[in-house]
């Protein structure tokens, strides 16, 4: 389905009339723990990414289906179904509608003999059914297919196999956009996706502008923003430039390494996009690097 990070905050201390004070450290912001958590799952540190999950939701409830989704993976891999379970659920309740990423998600085979589960799974679907009346159904489609083909492990990915397939796709998705088939955000972030997965320039550049409308037509699609960001630095990032945001990682002698990144781009300017901070996006990289515990 989808493929973090680490924060330390020192005490500081105030002097008043001779008296010192200590002041609590600040929470670590939801954003810098699910970077974390994301960053342990990678690292298959699945007791550690169910604890960051919950502790990023005990900072501030995410409203981000994709965020409680993630929570249910870890928390399913180290046996903790009730909390898998509640976290599907409410996944499904801000509008996770992906049924055929749900049941072929290996992440989740230790639900499947529970009674919950064929319960969750009809919700789901009446859930993407209603979702389908409301958007190009075929463009859809084509983004699950995208999605369905990364799913898995990518050192293991046949690409000489996948590459026409998304080939393929990019030019029915064209064909549907010059007939005038996108119509709502969602239509235009599902195209934008199948382009962001193309070979070249042009197609990163498509990718960067459907997004872009996307996030137009719909500010609040959060998913739309980050892709508008990495479609961009994926753009820059082929060209030989720096990158503005920090999304794009590139192989190295051996080790995956973080592209160069515009040092002008401020944290705040990357939270407007939805993309980690620069620090994250650092200890990402060592995350992919490190060996699974």
């Amino acid at each position: 389905m989808l493929a973090a990070m680490s924060t330390r905050f020192v005490l500081a201390l105030l002097f008043f009339s001779g008296c010192k004070q200590t002041v609590a450290p600040a929470p670590v912001p939801r954003v810098a723990l699910r970077a974390q958590a994301h960053a342990a799952y990678e690292q298959k540190r699945y007791a550690d990414c169910a604890r960051l999950f919950s502790d990023a939701n005990s900072v501030e409830a995410s409203t981000e289906a994709g965020d409680v989704y993630d929570a249910a993976c870890c928390q399913a891999l180290v046996g903790e179904k009730d909390n898998a379970f509640s976290s599907l659920q409410r996944a499904s309740a801000l509008g996770f509608k992906d049924v055929k990423h749900l049941q072929k998600d290996p992440d989740l085979e230790a639900l499947h003999g529970d009674p919950r589960w064929t319960e969750l799974v009809a919700r789901v679907s009446a859930i993407e059914a209603e979702y389908a009346k409301s958007i190009n159904a075929e463009l859809h489609e084509l983004y699950q297919q995208d999605q369905a083909e990364r799913s898995g492990d990518s050192a293991k990915l046949n690409w000489a196999e996948v590459r026409p397939r998304d080939a393929k796709r990019r030019s029915r998705v064209q064909e549907i956009l010059d007939a005038g088939g996108a119509t709502v955000a969602a239509d235009y972030f599902h195209a934008a996706m199948v382009f962001q997965h193309g070979e070249d320039i042009a197609d990163y550049q498509r990718a960067h502008q459907l997004a872009l409308k996307a996030s137009q037509l719909d500010p609040k699609h959060r998913q739309a923003r980050w892709l508008a960001a990495a479609s961009k630095d994926r753009e820059l990032m082929h060209l030989g430039v720096p990158q503005l945001y920090g999304t794009q990682f590139r192989g190295q002698n051996g080790r995956w390494v973080l592209y160069e990144v515009d040092p002008t781009i401020t944290d705040e300017e990357r939270a407007r996009w939805n993309v980690p901070s620069l620090e994250e996006a650092k200890k990402r990289a060592e995350a992919m690097n490190a060996p699974a515990k």
